[in-house]
Formats: structure tokens, C-alpha cells, sequence
């Protein structure tokens, strides 16, 4: 009886080796667009020294107050509203919070907040605010969502900035630590940090959503 033994050809071998390189090549190359884009803050801009008189957004004049603008959409901001609870707990009640939320007038898309209200609604001494057209957020300036403001009894900016260290990335971040720092102890060591998030827009093309 005579036995048949197969050959690969090294024409297949070949293309499966190519096929593979090309696999591996494009899954690196989306590992390193994420990791970049988790990297790349939101724009900002500089912010008032002062609390904005226009403001119709509560303000403690006997300690101190932190306002986080979020679009309701974003992603990136569950990070920001799980760091706030962290901070808050850390903090031992010196700060009164605000989470403001952009609601666009008649957008044809979902603007209601969903989940991420709720989960802000759920930590203890928050306040949540519906931001109508935005106006909240031009007064203080807030570009970027996840955008957090802190100021003084007496309404002077103490940090602006963002609370999570990279886009969607829950953990201790020096945002964080430096108004956790000023709350507990009356020293921030940082007075701003980069703000990781989508575009404050009532666009959802122009916010990236």
C-alpha cells in the first residue's frame, strides 16, 4: 500500500503568514488609536477668578462649592461622576456639589441624561441641575464635559479642571487629590488639570457622540 503525504505549498504558507501580520498590524494599530484617544484631553478655556454673578446655580458662602458640567451623552463622563462620588466621600462634607447637565432645547436625540443622571442623583449630597441650551456652562466658561469648578466661601476660583486621569478611565488622579486636598486640609497643591471628555454641544455630530 502506498502512503500519500500532503505538501503545503509555500505559496499559502506564505499568504497565511501574511494574512497574520496584517491581523496583528491592524489590531495594534486600534490598541494605539484608543490609547491615544483616551489620552488626548477636551479642550478648555481659562476660567473666571470668580464665581459668575449671572449664575443661577446655587453657591455655599460658608465653605466651599464644586460645579461639574456633563454632557449627557458622553462616555467619558461616568468616569467623572464616579471620581465626584469618591472625592465627596473623602472630602467629609466640606464641599457643596452640583452636577450640571446640558439639555438641549428640542434636540431630536435622546438629552434626558439616562443612566448617568441617575447614577449622579444616587451620590449623597449632590445636586443635579438641567443646564437648558447651555447657559449654565457659558457662564462659567465649560467647554468639555467632566469639567469641574471648585470655589471658596467667598466665591473665588480655588481649581479648574477635570477629576479623572484619561477619557473613561475611573481612579486616583491628581484632580482629584488636589481638591480632596483643599476641601480637608485648606491647601491645593494644583489648581487645574486636563479635562477628559466630549465637546459640551447640544450637536451631537459637533460633540462627537
Amino acid at each position: 500500500m502506498s502512503s500519500k503525504i500532503s505538501h503545503i505549498s509555500p505559496k499559502v504558507s506564505n499568504s497565511w503568514g501574511v494574512l497574520f501580520g496584517l491581523w496583528l498590524f491592524v489590531c495594534f494599530a486600534g490598541f494605539g488609536a484608543m490609547v491615544l484617544y483616551s489620552a488626548i484631553p477636551g479642550q478648555t478655556m481659562a476660567a473666571k477668578l470668580a464665581w459668575p454673578d449671572e449664575s443661577q446655580l446655587a453657591r455655599n458662602p460658608q465653605g466651599g462649592t464644586l460645579v461639574m458640567f456633563v454632557h449627557p451623552q458622553c462616555p467619558c463622563s461616568r468616569a467623572s461622576v464616579s471620581e465626584l462620588e469618591e472625592l465627596l466621600a473623602h472630602s467629609g462634607r466640606q464641599l457643596d456639589a452640583s452636577v450640571v447637565f446640558l439639555e438641549p432645547e428640542n434636540a431630536p436625540w435622546d438629552a434626558k441624561g439616562g443612566s448617568l443622571k441617575e447614577l449622579a442623583g444616587r451620590i449623597s449630597g449632590v445636586r443635579v441641575v438641567d443646564d437648558r441650551n447651555g447657559g449654565e456652562a457659558r457662564r462659567f466658561g465649560a467647554e468639555t464635559s467632566g469639567e469641574t469648578f471648585v470655589y471658596d466661601a467667598k466665591g473665588g476660583l480655588v481649581f479648574h479642571g477635570g477629576i479623572t486621569s484619561a477619557r473613561g478611565h475611573a481612579g486616583i488622579n491628581a484632580g482629584r487629590v488636589a481638591i480632596q486636598d483643599w476641601a480637608t486640609e485648606g491647601t491645593c497643591s494644583l489648581t487645574s488639570a486636563p479635562v477628559n471628555g466630549c465637546p459640551l454641544s447640544d450637536d451631537p455630530e459637533e460633540a462627537g457622540l
